[in-house]
């Protein structure tokens, strides 16, 4: 028995666990570069050589711009009114002096939120007039133009009479997307960060702790507490009807026994005061999408039920059945009165059944349909 349902644990386990690793995983790979970045600093912009730009996060000191080659906008809700919220500019790689004294620098873009646009204009008035400006501070991700940024990006050079191959000899497919609030983002990419580690070593530790047995735990805790062997608990699970394919619901005379999550579990039958069928019909738009089964236990010094999840409501009909007929103290069923009554008089509603008959199983023996 309790190998069996260590091995269960163990195999549900290992689902779970690789999904919440592989998550992790992916947070961390997703925020390792700019976790890294916000802990030891970003790269300088202006001292990356051109054939080293590639996805860097960069701190850099705009005193040029060449203009604007594209503007993103969106429209608000049941509106035609547009609202900017990013603008496309030129720059150059590398710093002033690379700019005016080598030919060891190219044209890219840069991608600002559009709060920056007098800014923004004021430099390129500047440029213009062949005036560095003063400079403005700005940090963002390298990031590679798409196919229709770069389009666009071309065409600017195309109206200022390049030809294909100055383009191609003079630019780079590449921009810079500046970040709005770098602390909030350094923040925001270390949580995601550690959040990633924390799902990696959850996994793992739930992965050890199955293959130890420590999800049954709880299970010989019941058993104990119930006053029972677990040798004898063995052989009552080794006897009891299975109501399911995978073996997870069992009913013996001693306990009903079931899986939450990957945790196996017992109810002492002769704690069990009432259990009954609960159908929940489940609708998308109005529109019936499913149904689901579960039987509803009470269990006597237990203060919240406890619920089973049912495949059908054939194997729910079929546990009921077989609770009514073994155990004779239990209230078995529905109605409104009964539900009154155990709220609002608990004592006459365990005179019903629970206080007048012995908590022992009628039936002579119960056959395992598994044959396990």
């Amino acid at each position: 028995m309790f190998e069996t349902l260590r091995k269960k644990a163990l195999k549900t386990t290992l689902v779970w666990s690789i999904i919440l690793m592989i998550v992790g995983l992916g947070l961390v790979i997703f925020r390792a570069q700019a976790t890294f970045s916000t802990i030891f600093g970003y790269a300088k912009f202006e001292n990356l050589e051109p054939d080293k730009i590639k996805g860097q996060l960069v701190d850099m000191e705009m005193t040029l711009n060449f203009g604007y080659f594209l503007e993103r906008y969106e429209y608000k809700t049941n509106s035609t009114y547009r609202k900017t919220t990013d603008l496309y500019c030129i720059i150059i790689t590398g710093d002033e002096e690379t700019f005016l004294y080598t030919d060891n620098w190219y044209y890219m873009g840069i991608k600002v939120p559009a709060s920056y646009e007098k800014q923004m204009d004021l430099i390129i008035d500047n440029t213009n007039e062949s005036y560095f400006s003063e400079p403005i501070s700005l940090s963002g991700k390298i990031r590679k133009l798409s196919d229709q940024e770069y389009k666009y990006f071309r065409e600017a050079f195309e109206d200022a009479g390049w030809t294909d191959a100055e383009i191609d000899d003079g630019t780079l497919p590449y921009y810079i997307d500046v970040i709005n609030n770098k602390v909030a983002y350094n923040i925001m990419s270390v949580l995601v960060f550690v959040a990633g580690l924390v799902l990696i070593a959850i996994g793992i530790i739930k992965i050890v702790k199955a293959s130890k047995g420590e999800t049954l735990k709880e299970l010989r805790k019941t058993i104990a507490e119930a006053g029972c062997t677990e040798a004898s608990a063995e052989a009552d699970y080794n006897a009891a009807q299975t109501f399911t394919k995978d073996g997870n619901i069992r009913v013996g005379k001693l306990f009903t026994y079931y899986i939450t999550g990957a945790t196996p579990k017992a109810i002492p039958n002769s704690k069990i005061m009432w259990t009954y069928q609960t159908t929940t019909t489940h609708r998308t738009n109005g529109i019936k999408t499913g149904t689901s089964y579960s039987l509803m236990v009470f269990v006597d010094g237990v203060k919240n039920n406890i619920t089973l999840s049912m495949p059908n409501e054939a194997v729910t009909r079929e546990i009921l059945r077989k609770m009514d007929e073994t155990m004779p103290w239990v209230v078995v069923g529905y109605t409104d009165d009964l539900k009154r009554l155990f709220n609002k008089n608990r004592a006459e509603f365990l005179d019903l059944r629970y206080n007048k008959v012995e908590h022992v199983a009628v039936e002579p023996g119960y056959n395992n349909v598994n044959n396990e």
